[in-house]
């Protein structure tokens, strides 16, 4: 049977710029994120424990976006269901976020050069973009 997961995500935008993170698993630039815990906490929980196990970040989720469905992992090409769900959410504490193992760099990317194709952006980036929750 194919596996499924329920990632969680927020959308971090300042100043016309998205707070990214980069990690030791792949070469891209992502949303910070991942697995919602199955009978322990609903998606905008696993949100913020996620973001605060990463990159160290308090935040405050303001609303739902686009989910995405993928069936293939980015990182691995192993086939799967992945559901993502995203919320726009505003950083609490920015003087206080810092890289946390796995995570190895955190950074600010200009939406616009990322709309030009500058970085090397996971999908789900590329999908909010084209669905104008990143705008």
């Amino acid at each position: 049977m194919k596996r499924t997961i329920i990632a969680s995500g927020p959308v971090i935008i300042e100043n016309g710029k998205l707070l990214v993170n980069k990690d030791n698993k792949d070469d891209f630039y992502k949303l910070p994120g991942g697995t919602v815990e199955e009978g322990i906490e609903d998606m905008e929980e696993a949100c913020c424990r996620e973001v605060k196990e990463e990159i160290n970040a308090e935040i405050e989720i303001i609303r739902p976006l686009n989910p995405m469905i993928v069936y293939k992992n980015q990182q691995t090409n192993e086939s799967m269901t992945i559901v993502l769900i995203h919320y726009l959410a505003k950083l609490k504490n920015k003087k206080d976020i810092k890289p946390i193992y796995p995570v190895k760099e955190i950074v600010w990317l200009d939406i616009k050069d990322i709309k030009k194709g500058k970085y090397n952006v996971g999908k789900n980036i590329l999908f909010l973009i084209s669905k104008g929750d990143i705008k």
